[in-house]
């Protein structure tokens, strides 16, 4: 049987994930200035901009789905007893 994630390994995995979307958005709008034959000052604009949407994006995302999970805070959530 596998034991419950503990708070450590939870916040750890949060984190990769958030980087990784991070990683991703800015990465996609490189991408785009490439395809779209950018110079080289164009394309350090796009991924300035990218990871400026990047992480408003992340902020939105993060504030949504904390109004569907239980708040640790407020004692709630956790493991079970």
């Amino acid at each position: 049987m596998v034991d419950p994630m503990s708070e450590s390994e939870r916040d750890a995995g949060t984190g990769w994930l958030k980087a990784l979307f991070v990683l991703v958005v800015t990465a996609s709008a490189g991408g785009v200035a490439i395809a779209g034959g950018a110079t080289t000052t164009q394309l350090l604009a796009a991924l300035g901009g990218g990871f400026l949407v990047s992480l408003v994006l992340l902020w939105y995302v993060v504030r949504t789905i904390s109004g569907f999970t239980p708040s640790r805070r407020r004692g709630r959530g956790g493991r079970r007893r």
